[in-house]
Parts: C-alpha cells; structure tokens; sequence
C-alpha cells in the first residue's frame, strides 16, 4: 500500500483543483439533521444542509491533512433555495490563494455547488495551514 503525502502549505498553488466530491441530499443526511435541529417541513433542503455540505467537500478533497489546521472564516456568495431532499450537489473544491503571513500559512480554498447545470453554492474557506 502506498502511503499518500500529506498536504503541506509548499504543496498549495493558486488554481490547483482536489476534484468534484458528490454530496447527496439522501433520507440519511435529513435524519440527521432533523436529530439536531428538529423536523423539516416540507421537501425544502434547508440552506444550512448546502454549508453542511460545502464543509464535508472541503475535508474529504484534501486528504491527509496535518492536525492543527485553523477554519479562520469562510464567506458565502450565494446559497440556492431551491434545492429539496433527495437532490445530489456536486462540489468542486480548489486553491484560490495563499499566503505566508507573520509566520503563519494562510490557505483560501474555493468552494463551489453545482445541482445539476445551476451553481447553488459559492464559497470561500480561510485557512491557517498548520504545516
């Protein structure tokens, strides 16, 4: 078995692309949800589902990860809300910058939600890359 690198700052470039990571908007995911914040009414994907999914893309694309990594802010340019359950969102998860700032390594991670031909999410992920 071939041991898999871990992904470091010098490893990041501006435009690098980790895939498209399929999140799908099953019946498992909305028990879940509804364990946590209670019933949804309705075939309606809540817009925190698609924030939910956008962070399950970002950890599951860039694998190994150093422990210690901060999650610094994230902005969101648009969240659809016209999903419902049972939708599958494709997320494609890239570099979009990174900088070496009084000793700390600053990684923006580009984050974007597609449901069949229609972005549904666009977002982005600052973080302090521990190694």
């Amino acid at each position: 078995m071939t041991e898999i690198e871990m992904w470091t700052f010098d490893r990041f470039s501006p435009g690098l692309a980790f895939g498209e990571i399929a999140v799908p908007m099953d019946g498992a995911r909305r028990a879940r949800w509804e364990t946590i914040f209670g019933a949804v009414e309705g075939d309606g994907l809540p817009r925190g589902m698609l924030v939910a999914g956008m962070m399950e893309a970002y950890i599951r694309a860039i694998q190994p990860r150093p422990n210690g990594n901060v999650h610094a802010a994230q902005s969101l340019g648009s969240l659809s809300k016209e999903l419902r359950w049972g939708d599958t969102v494709v997320f494609s998860v890239s570099c979009a910058a990174k900088q070496e700032k009084k000793g700390r390594y600053w990684v923006d991670f580009k984050v974007e939600g597609r449901c069949v031909d229609s972005v549904v999410l666009d977002g982005t992920i600052r973080s302090i890359w521990a190694a």
